[in-house]
């Protein structure tokens, strides 16, 4: 038994290695026995190369086809096939759709590298550009644009100038986008392609309708007032348009509008904190209710240009539709999170209660990089507020534990902000600030000391502390630190407190101590710490001089404080540091060391006056200096990098009188008043058109389904379009609709079509004649019945419809709804 099982063991092993063999045999051969796929094309495109010479100048179509698959996917996989440029370019009149398509593919890639083989065939081109199919005269017209030779430049003008009025919106947009190509190739072509352009600025096709707008900006960015009369329409088309599309749309509007219309919030008015219903001009406001809807949208960029533009154009007091959207984009992934906070941090810095829901969604998180880090502190530095300080001091108070030290000093700067802003918490994050000092991680125990300069010196200690506790208790508390902080940033910051607060009770008791104890570690300090020493040195020996209760302290050790002067100015002399001698210099010409410089005291005895007057005002010379930062128009390039970018233009100015009587094209209808859902362009959601513009209000009765479900009205209510009514109502009206008709037609006279109608608008169908009272009961019946299965039509129609679509869109679900009426239901 045993041998049989081994035996039974060995064959399957046998059997299994086999079944291995032959299925790697079967892989490494596949093209040989004809199993030619696009995996394979991919996977073996690069060791079949040298036979691809052959197949292009073979005489069969499957051969070039074969031929070119190989190329596109070596292209595809980053090598460089341009050696084969001449063999291509002779099948670029192939009879072949397929084969021309991957040929213009591969032209595309390398027209620009081989322009003297790429000229050989411009003939062929030009003929293409007449071609009956859409995607051949598309792609004859982008390999002509792509070949970078000015001598080609007028023929590429005349085939955009033809192609430009072409039947197929493809060709129009493949058109539009050549125009920015041939500028770059000769600016002198630009007043033909201004011509072109303006000939196509009525383009009514949502694909191309973006294309165009680019080309406009690249050819006449400055003539905004060609814009009037394609204005609402192009308002109109923003939600239809590609996503692209839409974004060169926002652009464009955002600048014209910046240009014809009054300021929203004049005279500062926005930092005012009114708020309520702002009169905006009847086209501006269309322009913001086009815009809103595409914070919704899939598309980033599209979700940053309309924030952009609502920031831009909107009231200060309706930027809170923009929060929601730009917060969900930063979670979106870090790539997106590095350039959206940048502009969330300049919409908190203009208005931050925008963002005061959502301040946990700036909580740093570990995945976070370390750029997205620094940009979360500074926006919730810029968030602090009464009624967001209590959650925001105890996460911020965990992170300055943490092992990240940019984390920790970010979270310092935070407590900074909690604590001059909230009174309520500044003792707190005094305390907090206090213990930080004293931190081993030496940037995080200067960032915390300057914090507590900061409260010091400006007061905000001074109002929020408890009555017991006096500033002469604070700055023995911040004193004593010295014996426990070991970082140089810290100790150089608390030698500075005691410098400008010399004069205080404090002062005049212990800033001797302080100076002769830290002067005996002269050597072991770091570089800050000894030019604090120098300067602390200094103001000590120039109060001696003057009046009050610090001079009088000390003229009683003026002979040790002489000595404790020049010792630290003799050090200081021999350091090592030549930042610390040149301030040493600096400062001994300032304050002269008695029985040293005598003949420079003589000969300049107003220079005491003038140092005493410098260094008695000066701030710490080692305390930040805040350096204002440009602003940037919101999600632009030159705003994530923080400075001004090549190309960057700014947004113009507000008119002090916006142009008056100017025609900008056939009315649109209006978005409905009320929230509405939509579905356009990738685009979905609840548009809310109610944020408070006095805007005059649309005409058409629509009811939708939120206030048909909350109407106290009876079943028999007329429903309008684009809500249908559920089948059971259908059926309770066609009865009672009969049931009238019956008792009508019992009585005596005959009802007309205009009654009928007016006695049920719902049952339309169902006409009843008074003089047909013998077939009421059957009438009635078949009404009813074929009421009921044309709903139930409409309703599996929409479901199949749905089922269809439901993978692609189900993240954005909704009836399309847009500018007030419903394109589906049209």
């Amino acid at each position: 038994m045993a041998e049989y099982l081994s035996r039974a063991m060995a064959f399957a092993q046998d059997a299994a290695k086999l079944s291995v063999r032959l299925s790697e045999g079967l892989v490494d051969n596949a093209l040989e026995f004809g199993l030619d796929t696009p995996g394979s094309f991919y996977d073996n495109a690069e060791y079949k190369l040298g036979q691809v010479r052959t197949e292009l100048n073979s005489g069969t179509e499957k051969e070039k086809l074969t031929a070119m698959k190989r190329l596109l996917a070596c292209v595809a996989k980053g090598h460089d096939v341009s050696e084969y440029f001449a063999d291509v370019v002779k099948n670029v009149a192939t009879g072949s759709l397929e084969v021309r398509r991957l040929v213009y593919m591969y032209l595309l890639r390398y027209a620009e590298q081989e322009q003297d083989l790429a000229l050989l065939s411009v003939n062929t081109f030009q003929r293409d550009v007449a071609d009956t199919d859409a995607v051949i005269r598309a792609m004859a017209l982008r390999v002509m644009s792509s070949i970078r030779v000015p001598a080609i430049g007028t023929i590429v003008v005349l085939a955009v100038r033809r192609l430009s009025t072409d039947t197929s919106a493809h060709v129009r947009r493949t058109a539009a986008l050549a125009v920015p190509k041939l500028l770059r190739l000769d600016s002198a072509l630009r007043e033909e392609l201004e011509e072109v352009v303006s000939g196509m600025l009525g383009e009514i096709s949502p694909l191309a309708v973006g294309a165009v707008v680019r080309a406009f900006c690249e050819v006449s960015p400055q003539r905004l007032a060609c814009v009037h009369t394609h204005f609402r329409r192009w308002c109109a088309q923003l939600g239809d348009a590609d996503e692209w599309g839409q974004l060169e749309l926002v652009r464009l509007l955002t600048a014209y509008a910046r240009t014809q219309f009054a300021q929203p919030d004049p005279e500062g008015s926005s930092s005012s904190g009114q708020s309520g219903n702002v009169w905006l001009d009847p086209d501006h406001a269309l322009l913001l209710g086009a815009v809103e809807p595409l914070l919704n949208s899939r598309n980033r960029a599209v979700v940053a240009g309309a924030a952009a533009a609502v920031c831009h154009l909107a009231p200060a007091a309706q930027l809170s539709v923009v929060a929601r959207p730009l917060v969900r984009v930063m979670r979106s992934s870090h790539e997106a999170a590095h350039v959206v906070l940048a502009s969330i941090l300049l919409v908190a810095q203009r208005r931050p209660s925008v963002f005061y829901p959502h301040v946990r969604s700036f909580f740093v998180a570990a995945a976070d990089t370390p750029f997205v880090r620094r940009m979360k502190l500074h926006v919730l530095s810029e968030l602090v507020a009464p009624e967001t300080a209590p959650l925001m001091v105890r996460e911020v108070a965990a992170y300055t534990q943490g092992s990240q030290e940019d984390v920790a000093v970010g979270a310092v700067s935070v407590l900074l902000r909690c604590a001059q802003h909230v009174q309520e918490s500044t003792i707190d994050c005094l305390q907090s600030l206090l213990l930080l000092s004293s931190d081993v991680r030496a940037p995080v125990s200067a960032a915390a000391m300057r914090a507590v300069h900061i409260l010091l010196v400006d007061g905000t200690v001074r109002d929020a502390r408890p009555a017991q506790m006096t500033l002469y208790d604070m700055l023995c508390v911040v004193a004593r630190t010295l014996d426990t902080c070991k970082g140089d940033g810290a100790r150089a910051h608390v030698l500075s407190l005691v410098g400008e607060f010399a004069e205080s009770r404090f002062g005049c008791q212990h800033s001797l101590d302080v100076l002769r104890s830290s002067v005996r570690a002269f050597r072991d300090e770091g570089e800050q710490t000894r030019m604090q020493i120098l300067e602390l040195s200094t103001r000590l020996s120039l109060r001696v001089q003057g009046e009050g209760a610090l001079a009088e302290a000390l003229r009683e050790h003026t002979s040790f404080l002489s000595k404790v002067h020049a010792h630290a100015f003799t050090l200081a002399r021999y350091d090592v540091s030549f930042e610390v001698r040149d301030r040493a210099r600096s400062l001994r010409g300032l304050c002269p060391l008695p029985g040293y410089d005598d003949a420079l005291v003589e000969a300049a005895p107003h220079v005491l006056a003038i140092a005493s007057e410098l260094l008695g005002s000066a701030e710490s010379l080692v305390a930040a200096r805040v350096r204002p930062e440009p602003e940037f128009t919101l999600g632009s390039l030159s705003l994530t990098v923080g400075r001004k970018m090549r190309g960057y233009e700014p947004l113009p100015d507000w008119p002090a009188q916006p142009p008056q009587n100017v025609d900008r094209g056939p009315a649109v209808v209006a978005v409905a008043s009320g929230p509405q859902h939509i579905a356009v362009a990738g685009i979905s959601g609840r548009a809310r058109a109610d944020a408070g513009y006095a805007t005059p209000r649309s005409t058409a009765d629509d009811e939708d389904l939120d206030a048909f479900l909350d109407s106290a009205e009876d079943d028999a209510t007329v429903l309008k379009a684009p809500f249908l009514p559920p089948a059971a109502v259908v059926f309770e009206q066609a009865l009672e609709s009969s049931s009238d008709e019956y008792s009508d037609s019992d009585s005596e006279s005959e009802v007309s079509g205009s009654e009928s109608e007016g006695s049920n608008s719902g049952s339309e169908s169902s006409g009843l004649d008074s003089d047909e009272s013998g077939d009421h009961d059957k009438i009635n019946e078949t009404v009813v019945i074929k009421q009921v299965k044309e709903v139930n039509d409409i309703k599996d129609s929409e479901t199949l419809d749905a089922d269809k679509d439901g993978e692609e869109t189900s993240p954005f679900i909704g009836p399309p709804d847009f500018e007030g009426t419903s394109k589906y239901w049209q």
